[in-house]
Parts: C-alpha cells; structure tokens; sequence
C-alpha cells in the first residue's frame, strides 16, 4: 500500500511575500486572499520560509511601527520546510498544534505547498471514532477574552497580541453581543479603519455558538464548514462556558483517538506506538504554572530538549536562553505578604508574555525564577531582548509596592554544548548580573567557562 505523502495533503496556492516587501503589501494580501496570515520568503539559507500573522500586525499596530518598512526589519516567526514527498508518519515528528504548518518543497528547494498540522491529523484519524464523542470533554475554560461593545477598537485589539488571545467576546453589559477575530483585524488594517470607534461598529454578530453536548465530529465539520479557527461553546440556558481553538481541539482529539485505540487492532500496532508517544508529549505541552498561567519548568525542559536536538539534527540556526529573577524579591514577600507577592509575579509575567513571539517559551523556573527559550536568536540579539524586558520591568509600577527590577542572564546554544551546561551558564550569567549591582543583563559565552 502507497504511504501517503506531504505532497497529498499540502495546500498547493500559497499565499506568500518575499520578506522585501512592506508591512503593508502584506496587509494587502492578506485581506485581498481573505487569509489571517502569509508565507514570508527569505533568502536566510537556514530559515528560508517563515509566517507573518494577523498577531503580528497588532502587535506592530500596538507598538506604532510604520507598516511602510520592509518585512525583513521586524520579527516573524519562522517556520521549516520539508520535501514534498516525506510520508505523513514523518511529518508528525515536526509539526505540532503551535507550530501549525511546515512549507513543502520539491527536489530542487522550490516552495510547492504548505502542509497544516489539522490536514495531517485528518488524513489519518477515523473520524467514526470521534461520533460519540461531545465537546464539553475536551473544552477548555480558559483563554476567553472579554470587552464592551462601547471599547475603543485600538484597545479592545490590544487584548489579542498572543496566539492564546487572537479573539474576544463582545458584551452589551451583561449578554454577549458580538466576537472579533485577529482575522477581522487583518481586514480592519486592510481597508484602513478608525481604531478609535468603538468596536461594535467592526463586531461580528450575533455570535455563532455550539451547545456543549455537540459531537466531535459535528464540532469539526462546523469549524470547517465556517472556516473558523475556534468554537464558542454555550450551555443548556444559552450562555458562555468556555471556547476551544483549532489547534487544541485537534490536539486533544488526537490524544481521545490514542486512548481509543491503544488496546485495539493489532494491525495498527505501530501506528499506536507513534501516537502514544504524540500523546505523552501533549501531556507535557500542557505543563501550565497555575499562579502565573505562564509554563512551568518541565514544559521548559521539555521544550529546550526539543530545541536542541532540533539544532543539531539540522545545523540549523543556534537558540539563546534568558534566565532573569526578581531582584530583592523576599523584602517584598516579607513587607507586603506573599498575597502582594503573588500578584507582582503575575503581573511582571502578564506583561512579558506580551512581548513573547509565539515560537518563544516563557517559563516559571521557580520562586521568582524565570526563563525564556528565544528559537533562532544570538546571544548579541537575545541580550537586546532581555534590555528591553528589564527596562519595561523596571518601569511598571505595582500597587502598594512600587517599582521592582530584574536581574537577567544570556547564555546561547553553542557546539559542545549539553542541556545542563547551558542552564549552567546562563543561570552563571544571571549571578553574575546579581553580584555587579542587580537590575542589569549578562551574557555569558561558552569559551568563558
């Protein structure tokens, strides 16, 4: 039997820019295609491909960047590529729900499609299996971002400059009247709105919902059927309880399915095998600190393994670490409370989070103790990020307490390099930011061991 490929199930127009361009072509293109983001073609020989989002364009459009400047001058995330005719089993190892999709290519490096990570798992999964199945054992409470109809837009768009956040609930006070989606925002740049009417003028509505007790099955054919990215889900009298988005709800269909049938056909034995596996690492991917809502250290070290083996499997663009710790931050605990303390770690992480593209991974190490993973990223330019964190720290004012700062370590992946030696001098880095004065960022390089 012939193994399906990537060339199979990649999505052969592609809607791309060449890094060139402006912001504002990109714009253009996006709402001319009626698409929430585009391909960005680059001619970095390591990262050839990478994906501008409608995020992206909020966060731009929050920060005032001028959509005239070319693409090549901000940061997007980039995205890697494979041969059209690797076999979907493979594929699995290097697509994930947050990565979202991989460009395909053919034998001469020419970009042929892009593969999403929903079409793989729907040329393999039995859907037949997913029938009896209802939403409300898989939905997810959280990430439900809420305004006024009366908000302004700028501020209502501000609340979507995550990929957790890429829609909010509008409500007329008490009742839910509206949604909008980082995909009207890519029109709302597109035909060149008033930011500052309030946002029941661009509202989509009324707003679409599913009850809770919807099958699986339906939920994806109406995901699909409405090209939505997410399903907002009501109870039996009618109101909110909580949305799932695509990706997750793939995910998590993915990990019902490995229960399914891990005792099952012996003839999908080796299929089993490789979802279990997929399985185990959703588990981790879900490692969420529950006083920061930020991941926790074995997300972290989950994901920094995952960086490394990726680096060295394919000599790909390096990676930097940040660690950083809250300076001083007992005398607060013991002045305020741990309750004052709790919400000064909260807030200092809300707002870094912020600032997080959606391929970095911001993590709580413990205590004050945080750390970053920033992907494709030199120690010159992770020590330019961790700068502009301590400075936007240091200038946030907590209530009852005051200004805090934050002390940072740099260190990047290097050859030779092992996971624990590069905790080991970036968490170096970070005492030594501590001993010359505190509130400062420290780099630390391999050779200096």
């Amino acid at each position: 039997m012939e193994k399906t490929t990537a060339k199979d199930i990649a999505q052969q127009k592609v809607i791309k820019v060449d890094e060139e361009a402006s912001i504002s072509s990109a714009v253009d293109l996006m709402y001319k295609e009626n698409h929430r983001d585009v391909i960005v073609v680059s001619k970095n020989e390591h990262h050839r491909f990478g994906v501008l989002t409608a995020s992206d364009l909020i966060r731009l459009r929050i920060s005032q960047v001028d959509f005239s400047l070319p693409i090549k001058t901000i940061k997007y995330d980039k995205i890697f590529s494979i041969d059209e005719d690797t076999p979907i089993e493979e594929i699995l190892e290097e697509v994930n729900h947050e990565v979202e999709c991989l460009c395909t290519t053919n034998e001469d490096g020419d970009l042929t499609g892009v593969v999403f990570y929903a079409d793989i798992i729907s040329s393999i999964d039995p859907k037949t299996l997913l029938e009896k199945r209802i939403i409300s054992e898989i939905i997810l409470n959280q990430h439900i971002k809420k305004a006024q109809i009366t908000d302004p837009t700028i501020d209502v768009i501000s609340l979507m400059d995550h990929h957790l956040n890429d829609s909010v609930l509008l409500y007329d006070n008490d009742k839910p009247a509206g949604i909008i989606t980082t995909k009207d925002i890519v029109k709302l740049f597109g035909e060149r709105e008033n930011l500052h009417l309030p946002i029941a003028k661009y509202m989509s509505s009324p707003v679409e919902t599913i009850p809770f007790n919807t099958s699986i099955k339906q939920a994806l054919e109406f995901i699909q059927v409405k090209n939505f990215k997410r399903l907002i889900v009501e109870d039996r009298k009618g109101e909110v309880i909580g949305q799932i988005t695509q990706g997750e709800l793939i995910s998590r269909v993915y990990s019902r399915w490995t229960d399914m049938i891990r005792h099952n056909d012996t003839q999908l034995k080796q299929v089993n095998k490789e979802l279990q596996i997929r399985a185990t690492k959703y588990e981790e991917l879900s490692s969420v600190d529950h006083l920061t809502g930020i991941y926790n250290r074995a997300k972290f070290e989950f994901e920094l393994q995952k960086e490394i083996n990726r680096v060295e499997r394919y000599n790909s663009e390096s990676f930097s670490i940040i660690f950083f710790d809250v300076d001083h931050f007992k005398n607060v605990n013991d002045q305020y409370g741990h309750s004052v303390g709790d919400i000064v770690l909260q807030e200092i992480c809300l707002h870094i989070q912020k600032q997080m593209r959606i391929t970095d991974v911001f993590a709580r190490w413990g205590g004050e103790e945080f750390v970053i993973i920033l992907p494709a990223t030199t120690i010159q330019s992770a020590s330019s990020v961790a700068e502009k964190l301590r400075v936007s720290v240091h200038e946030l004012e907590f209530t009852g307490v005051g200004h805090v700062s934050c002390s940072f370590g740099v260190a990047q992946f290097e050859c030779g390099d092992t996971f624990h030696s590069l905790i080991l001098r970036a968490d170096k880095a970070t005492y030594l930011a501590k001993a010359n004065g505190r509130n400062r960022v420290e780099g630390s390089q391999k050779s200096s061991l």
